[in-house]
This record gives C-alpha cells, structure tokens and sequence, in this order.
C-alpha cells in the first residue's frame, strides 16, 4: 500500500487541495478509501458500481483495485462540474465509466449486474438506490454505504431495511464516517 500511495502522490495531493478550496467536493477519507481498495482486491468483483462521484477520490481507490481485476467501475454522478473534475483527476485510468445523472433514474436503466457497490450520494435516497438495485444484484454482491454513523438519521430506512431483511447480513465498521457493509444474499 505504502507503494501505491507513493505512487500516486500527486493525485492524492491534487485531491486533498481541491477538498479543501471547495466546499461541495464530499469525498471520503484517505482510510474509507484504503478499505475500499482493499475489499475490492479481497473480493475480487466482475463489476462495479459507484453512487455518487464528486470530485473522483473514491473513483480513484476503487478503479486501482478494479484494475488489477481486469474489469470496470460504473460511477454516477449528479453533478456535471463534479463529474468533468473527477474525469480530468482521472484522466489516463481507462477502467472507469462516468454517467451523469440522477442515480435513482439512471440505475433501472443500468443493464448489467453488479458484484460490488459504492453509496455515497444522497443520503436519504441510499433506501431507494438500494432497492432500485436488487434486480441487478449478483449473489453475494457487497454493498458498502458512507456514513451510517456520521448521518444516521438521514440514512435510517437503509439502515433498518439491510439490518431486518434476511436477504442481507450486515455490519457497521467504524471507519471515519462509518460505513455499513451489506452481503446480498439473494440473487
């Protein structure tokens, strides 16, 4: 990991500046983003998809690990000036697909399925994004949402559905802003 993070300094510093010059970049942190490479390559998904772009860091740690996979990252984003910043972060990372849009009207679109996602958009809406999601869920698909802990309120119907439906086995890891993560076991 330390060679990774050499590696790419320069992207990670590019990141942390843009966080701090403005306001409406919501990354995740440097260790959600450690973890989230890391279940990638633990769990070795065919597809991946990411809710909730911003600025490209998240993109960042899982397109790496996706990368050493051979497969793609689908990231949605609602905002075009967020999405124009995380393609030009990204730029020369080939395995990443950016969508623009509206998730909750672009994921019944979506025409494949899912090993492995990525929630961190609209926090009320994580209950729709999920169940929006269910039909394209691969088996044993993992879902991992943001900041269950930091913004529970906001995010207590997803926390109730994943936490009382026996087509799930979840948990809460205390990561920074927490993050829940969710076997389907369904599919």
């Amino acid at each position: 990991m330390e060679e990774l993070i050499k590696e790419y300094k320069l992207i990670l510093d590019k990141f942390n500046v843009q966080k701090s010059n403005n306001s409406r970049l919501w990354n995740i942190g440097f260790e959600t983003g450690r973890f989230l490479y890391e279940e990638v390559l633990r769990n070795k998904p065919s597809k991946l998809l990411e809710i909730g772009t911003s600025n490209g860091f998240s993109t960042f740690w899982l397109a790496l690990a996706a990368e050493k996979l051979g497969v793609d990252v689908d990231t949605i984003e609602i905002d075009k000036d967020r999405l124009n910043l995380a393609r030009e972060n990204l730029r020369g990372i080939t395995n990443i697909n950016f969508i623009l849009g509206l998730a909750k009207n672009i994921i019944p679109k979506l025409n494949c399925c899912y090993d492995f996602i990525f929630i961190d958009a609209c926090k009320p809406e994580y209950i729709d994004y999920l169940k929006s999601l269910l039909p394209i869920l691969n088996k044993n698909a993992l879902i991992i949402a943001d900041n269950v802990v930091s913004h529970e309120k906001s995010v207590h119907e997803y926390l109730d559905f994943v936490r009382n439906n026996p087509i799930f086995s979840t948990e809460t890891v205390i990561i920074e802003s927490g993050l829940e993560i969710t076997r389907f076991l369904a599919g």
